[in-house]
């Protein structure tokens, strides 16, 4: 049995990044870049108003010449000849600069008497208005680095630079397998002795929360052949199995005996913690291969502390834990054991309740929780206001 420090060590050590790959930018959102983002074109791509109003020569307005309208160049449609002293163009938000134009005037600060405008700006100065070609980035230059994480901001930016496609950390393949002989699916009519199955879902929408969508779900029968058949095929198609179930010591546990006949490399097996002591993590090949027990808020705790970062490293985030925090807790709290404990907490204000009902399969207080409230091996007496470590869960 390792420490809770220790078995993060070895996750970190053991995962990689998922191989790049080039993918649309419009189909990337929170992957991130796995190379910097050249951009193709000065942007904007001309000069550009800023805003409705009139494209003129500064020194027309500085020597008080007449200004005659000459046309309009409304955004898409450029005007086509080039101003001279004493013309102006009406343009909009977007529209190209004639040539010739250095400034643009407000439509609220002028207005027009025979075609000639007449404008009222004692702040005007030369280049009013105008967004200057390549002012926010030019041609060549990086728009985006390697290991930014594609937020709709982002995807927007790149698109309106005219980038289709870019490289990123894929997404990776994940196959979760639950086992249980007394495993029922909700929505029937639940038998004498059975439970209502509720890890696979749990997992599936805490991997959509990081991105991973397209799961591949099996649920089994505690049968050693199945299980180690299921294993061994998902082993090869995966970069990642997690398993929920039938890693204890029990008669009907097959999963770590399976795990060794598929030749799956023990890096960890139970960690020195409460909920999740026979936490099993292992490898084969690039696959990396988890084993939960199956109590739901031990699975979910699992996979918060443990598989959460090594698919947060896979897809090349630099980050990859929970963001960690230190609250003073809200009442007392005595840890009567030398384990490790992730607690369900809720942060109220600026502090930290531990909530009531923390057994590995109650569930109601998980429902409620924010973070998890990390103590470390050895007994404790908490204190109202004693500082404790806080991971706010994503």
């Amino acid at each position: 049995m390792i420490s809770v420090e220790e078995a993060k060590e070895r996750i970190i050590k053991s995962t990689s990044r998922i191989a790049p790959a080039n993918s649309p930018t419009s189909k990337s959102l929170l992957s991130v870049l796995s190379s910097d983002v050249i951009s193709p074109i000065c942007y904007p791509p001309f000069n550009q108003s800023s805003m409705d109003g009139f494209a003129i020569l500064f020194s027309d307005f500085k020597e008080q010449n007449e200004i005659e309208v000459i046309g309009e160049a409304p955004a898409g449609n450029p005007f086509t000849g080039k101003i001279r002293s004493g013309q102006a163009v009406r343009v909009f938000t977007g529209s190209q600069i004639p040539e010739g134009a250095d400034t643009v005037v407000m439509q609220e600060k002028v207005i027009i008497e025979k075609d000639n405008l007449v404008v009222h700006d004692s702040e005007l100065v030369c280049g009013d208005n105008v967004r200057k070609k390549g002012s926010h980035i030019k041609e060549g230059e990086v728009a985006l680095k390697s290991g930014t994480m594609l937020t709709p901001a982002a995807i927007g930016y790149l698109a309106g630079l005219g980038t289709a496609a870019v490289n990123i950390f894929p997404v990776p393949k994940v196959t979760v397998i639950v086992t249980g002989n007394e495993l029922q699916s909700p929505g029937n009519s639940l038998a004498d002795g059975h439970v209502y199955e509720s890890n696979s879902t749990m997992l599936q929408t805490a991997l959509a929360s990081v991105n991973i969508g397209s799961v591949t779900m099996i649920i089994i029968k505690d049968d050693e052949n199945l299980v180690t058949e299921t294993i061994a095929n998902a082993v090869v198609s995966s970069d990642m199995v997690i398993i929920s179930g039938g890693i204890s010591v029990g008669k009907y546990d097959y999963v770590h005996g399976a795990l060794g006949r598929v030749g799956v490399q023990n890096i960890f097996y139970k960690v020195h913690q409460k909920p999740g002591k026979p936490l099993f993590f292992g490898k084969h090949k690039r696959c990396l291969i988890y084993a939960l027990p199956g109590n739901p808020a031990s699975v979910l705790t699992c996979f918060y502390e443990y598989v959460y970062p090594a698919l947060r490293i896979m897809q090349g985030y630099s980050n990859p834990f929970m963001k960690q925090i230190h609250l003073p807790v809200s009442s007392n709290f005595n840890k009567n054991s030398e384990l490790s404990f992730f607690l369900k907490g809720k942060i109220a204000g600026d502090a930290v309740e531990i909530l009531q009902g923390q057994e590995s399969n109650n569930m109601g207080s998980f429902a409620l929780a924010d973070c998890l409230v990390y103590l470390p091996e050895g007994k404790m007496d908490l204190t109202k206001g004693q500082s404790v470590e806080v991971h706010l869960l994503p």
